[in-house]
């Protein structure tokens, strides 16, 4: 920095051995609040009195997300095996055969490698690791910076055992040789903490809370938890005894009109009969619709 005053160069060091950054919300609360009705108006199994209900909280905050960044530079030798296509010829036709081959791998390295690294229980949000690519615009997390009305969550770890983690990670061989000769090393690196913002969306019905956890950059539902409807799995439930009560009925008719009982349909009926029961028995009502966004890479 440069003192305005006197005009003095000053070296700021990082807050704890490492900077803060923070990703703006490209997400506004109402429209959080949109996003969130929407999966309540669209997600399967929701009790229809449950898709009218209203959100009465909707809160900013900032889960913090470990980043270590490093230049790799160096080589990798070794043998992989290629899938190719080969030109033969048979009789007078030619045609193409996929042959494996091995081929020798040397491969100079030199690129930015980056490992992140959740520095909260995210699952215990509801939240799954957001995915980030490194290019994305970031400012400077200084005090005051975020409103009053969000919360930044406390980091957990220490930013030299996220280094030692982060440098096993990138200096493994990606060339793809098996047994390879790698020779990888490390020219820039630095641990930095990012945050990134979800909206926690609540609402209640007939006295109980329920959450919904919306992404503040693109708007995905992380997760979500609503009253259940068993009406369709009350009406498949019915559907397979009935189902399988014209089977039985058909098996009797069936031994009725033969005027004796053979073996494999008393066997059948048996098989069908345990079957209902078993449905039956292991049908339960479904209390809640609890969903959860598939994992980000």
């Amino acid at each position: 920095m440069k003192c305005d005053h006197c005009g003095v160069r000053l070296l700021v060091p990082a807050q704890n051995g490492c900077a803060r950054w923070f990703f703006p919300p490209r997400v506004e609360r109402l429209q959080a609040v949109a996003r969130g009705t929407d999966w309540l108006k669209e997600q399967p199994g929701i009790l229809r009195a449950a898709r009218q209900a209203h959100f009465v909280e909707a809160t900013l905050l900032y889960a913090p997300i470990w980043e270590y960044r490093a230049l790799v530079v160096g080589w990798e030798f070794g043998q992989k095996t290629r899938t190719v296509l080969v030109p033969v010829k048979e009789g007078d036709q030619d045609s193409l055969r996929l042959e494996l081959q091995q081929e020798d791998v040397k491969e100079a390295q030199l690129h930015e490698r980056r490992f992140y690294q959740a520095a909260t229980d995210l699952e215990a949000m509801g939240a799954t690791r957001p995915r980030i690519s490194g290019r994305e615009l970031a400012l400077p997390l200084l005090p005051g910076e975020i409103g009053p009305d969000a919360f930044v969550l406390e980091a957990e770890g220490v930013p030299t055992e996220i280094g030692d983690t982060g440098r096993k990670v990138v200096l493994a061989p990606v060339s793809g040789a098996y047994s390879p000769d790698a020779h990888l090393f490390v020219l820039r690196e630095c641990t930095t903490l990012l945050y990134y913002p979800l909206w926690s969306l609540h609402y209640r019905y007939r006295d109980r809370r329920y959450a919904v956890m919306v992404d503040g950059r693109n708007g995905t539902v992380h997760s979500g938890r609503a009253p259940a409807t068993n009406v369709g799995r009350l009406a498949q439930l019915v559907g397979l005894l009935a189902a399988l009560a014209v089977i039985v009925a058909v098996l009797a008719h069936a031994t009725t009109a033969s005027g004796r009982t053979p073996l494999p349909t008393v066997a059948a009926g048996v098989i069908v009969s345990a079957a209902a029961l078993v449905s039956a028995w292991r049908f339960r009502l479904q209390g809640e619709v609890e969903y959860h966004e598939p994992l980000s890479s």
